[in-house]
């Protein structure tokens, strides 16, 4: 009876003894895993992108919501905002013209005839005073010469008309310049802040990188001192059978 009971009570202790061994190395594994998980969360988030500035504006990352702001600094801001409203104004310009530019044309030879008219009609009485004065007004040889001043009148005028619409078609070309010129300076001055951004991500993907490997080294170790603990655990519940259970 006492030897039933005495091989029972080994049995019950070498079990207890597997059984403790192996809840210990589980706890140790489990304790690796969350140290290493622990480690891989730190670098994680070590190389999020980071804020940066400096002269030219700055550039801001939220990790939260996983949004980046870049902004000017208040003087290149000012700038921006008047290239911004002298572009708006060219565009203006370019529309006003732009729409029927053989109006534009024929507003701009309108203002340049109103300038020699004048001496034009002062020629045409001149010539007619000349003519009456030779007995020529009405006559062929009078009709001739004051033909030939109102073909040189009317040359003038064509080349006015073709002149006021080389120089609507001119100054559309010249405000369209002067938008494309605008719109350059300002896609150049918001370009700016992005380069605090490059800087923000290559800062964050550096020590991304520096806390990534020490975070494999960190798993390296809990997971060989996991290893560890539970080959000692093993060999002590292992001893605790020899002992219990010695081999004849």
């Amino acid at each position: 009876m006492a030897s039933w009971w005495d091989d029972w009570g080994k049995d019950v202790a070498g079990i207890g003894a597997t059984l403790g061994a192996g809840y210990m190395a589980y706890k140790g594994a489990q304790n690796a895993g969350d140290q290493s998980a622990a480690a891989f969360e730190a670098a994680q988030q070590a190389a999020v992108p980071w804020n940066t500035g400096g002269l030219f504006g700055a550039a801001t990352f939220d990790p939260t919501t996983h949004t980046s702001l870049q902004t000017l600094s208040p003087q290149l801001q000012e700038e921006y905002d008047a290239y911004l409203a002298s572009s708006g104004a060219n565009r203006g310009q370019v529309a006003a013209l732009g729409s029927d530019p053989y109006a534009a044309g024929q507003k701009f030879y309108e203002q340049q005839k109103a300038i020699y008219a004048p001496e034009q009609e002062k020629q045409r009485l001149s010539m007619e005073k000349r003519l009456l004065g030779q007995g020529m007004f009405g006559s062929t040889g009078g009709g001739i010469q004051m033909n030939t001043l109102l073909d040189a009148q009317q040359q003038q005028d064509a080349q006015a008309q073709i002149a006021g619409f080389d120089k609507a078609q001119g100054l559309i070309d010249t405000y369209r310049g002067r938008q494309a010129a605008d719109l350059g300076m300002i896609e150049s001055l918001g370009l700016l802040p992005q380069k605090y951004a490059q800087l923000g991500r290559g800062i964050g993907s550096d020590q991304g990188n520096i806390s990534r490997y020490a975070a494999e080294a960190q798993a390296t170790a809990a997971g060989t001192m996991a290893d560890a603990n539970a080959a000692g655990w093993t060999s002590a519940a292992a001893g605790i059978n020899n002992r219990l259970f010695p081999t004849k």
